[in-house]
């Protein structure tokens, strides 16, 4: 534990301190990036560099990021290409706190294991990846811990739980801020049920094998938690409704928005009663920062580690708001960013100029709810959206077209690729910040940080696993 407590810490130093001077880069909003001159404060040498680049390069620039430890393009110079292999050399893989499940099973000797059918009728490509690996990996984990009840935070519909309980014969509590219906809720555990008996029945598993409980065996609350949160009277609400005594129990929970994630750390170190912890976070966006001047609330999510603390570490809402980018995913497309980034941009240039006594006031357009034609189109639905009145001529709109396209254009798609570069630092800043927080726990016994889905079908990929020092198993 102590190598990998120092491991862990070390990674966490060096990513911090390798991000905090790129922390301006990342806050930018790209809202303000011509009237705030964003691409000017870069240092000389970068511009240029992302400037020789054309514009097929700078679209394919991510791809060329994720690939740069195998090859190194020729054609990104060389100020870029330095800055590109520092980010890189501060990924998770390079600073080695990645683990994956096989290491996790070889060293705490699990046995893993799998479910009896996978199905996704009722789920998006998407979810069917992410419970399916999830499901077999939680239920591995409740059966060597001897956790036969398992708590899923942010259980949303509860698509996991669902899978938990069928294929495993687990129990589960589900907890969630936004109440269900209950008719819906049971429609839809009726409906799983009829189709995984039927599926049961298809692969033959009934009749010359052992018997399955078909029943999902799931209980809903609606709750709002928070990290001192006594989760015995809902263990004990648990055994009467099921009919079971539990002793101890699994936290996890699939994408756990903003606070709640940071929340089911904490949760899981406060509470005896929890063996295991399976958590994927997301949302970053939304968690509070305790050095966040503006944040006046009880509950802060970043930072929990003892380091960041002592360095007062402040991250930013847009920098966390950016982390969440699927960097992977825009490697894949290979494609500039959209018309509308650079709308959006003009149309806030425009703003400031026609109304200069609203220079404070921020301007929330919003999404577009289809695609318009042209810039003339955007700015017509952007002034309506926003209740302003804006007459512009065609010759004044054209001008501020020539003003803006060209290099100006390029300057506002270059910047954002290299913001995006340097997003998913951040998401691993947060996520090491959690890793160290439960290294440095007396209780816990083992930690992990491991990529559990694929990146491209499913970005936030990372699942932070945790186990308590084991209690005797009862013979």
């Amino acid at each position: 534990m102590g190598t990998k407590r120092e491991t862990a810490l070390a990674a966490l130093k060096t990513l911090s301190t390798f991000l905090e001077p790129f922390l301006p880069i990342v806050n930018t909003h790209m809202v303000h990036f011509y009237t705030d001159q964003v691409f000017e404060k870069l240092n000389q040498d970068l511009q240029s560099d992302l400037m020789a680049l054309t514009d097929t390069q700078i679209a394919e620039l991510p791809n060329d990021y994720l690939n740069i430890s195998k090859s190194k393009p020729s054609h990104i110079a060389s100020n870029l290409l330095q800055l590109m292999e520092d980010i890189d050399g501060h990924n998770l893989d390079s600073l080695n706190v990645l683990d994956d499940l096989p290491s996790v099973w070889k060293e705490m000797d699990i046995k893993p294991l799998t479910s009896l059918i996978h199905f996704d009728k009722f789920m998006t490509v998407k979810k069917s990846h992410e419970v399916g690996a999830l499901c077999d990996t939680i239920a591995s984990f409740a059966n060597y811990t001897d956790s036969k009840l398992i708590v899923d935070l942010g259980c949303g519909k509860g698509a996991l739980a669902s899978m938990l309980s069928l294929n495993h014969g687990l129990y589960v509590s589900g907890i969630d801020a936004a109440g269900f219906s209950a008719h819906a809720e049971e429609g839809r555990q009726s409906m799983l049920q009829k189709t995984f008996k039927s599926h049961v029945k298809k692969a033959r598993l009934t009749e010359d094998e052992e018997a399955v409980d078909l029943s999902v065996r799931f209980r809903r609350s609606t709750l709002y938690l928070s990290n001192n949160f006594d989760i015995r009277p809902l263990i004990e609400e648990c055994s009467q409704h099921f009919q079971q005594s539990f002793n101890q129990v699994g936290l996890v929970g699939l994408h756990t928005c903003g606070n709640l994630a940071s929340t089911s750390v904490q949760l899981f170190v406060n509470s005896p009663e929890s063996r295991f912890l399976c958590n994927v976070g997301c949302c970053y966006h939304l968690l509070d920062e305790f050095f966040d001047k503006s944040n006046s609330g009880l509950e802060q999510g970043f930072p929990l580690s003892s380091h960041l603390k002592s360095k007062s570490f402040f991250l930013g809402r847009n920098a966390r708001m950016v982390s969440s980018q699927p960097l992977e995913r825009y490697a894949t497309r290979k494609q500039m960013q959209p018309d509308v980034l650079f709308y959006r941009s003009l149309l806030q240039v425009i703003l400031e100029e026609k109304f200069p006594s609203t220079d404070s006031v921020e301007f929330q357009v919003g999404r577009l709810r289809k695609p318009v034609n042209n810039f003339r189109d955007y700015l017509q639905w952007a002034t309506k959206k926003l209740k302003l009145s804006l007459e512009l001529t065609d010759e004044e709109i054209e001008a501020y077209l020539t003003r803006y396209n060209g290099d100006k254009r390029r300057h506002l798609y270059a910047f954002f690729q290299l913001r995006l570069l340097l997003a998913s630092l951040v998401e691993y800043v947060i996520l090491l910040d959690r890793l160290v927080y439960l290294t440095e726990q007396e209780v816990v016994s083992n930690s992990f940080l491991v990529r559990i889905f694929s990146p491209v079908t499913s970005p936030r990929c990372y699942a932070l696993l945790a186990f308590k020092k084991l209690k005797e198993k009862s013979i």
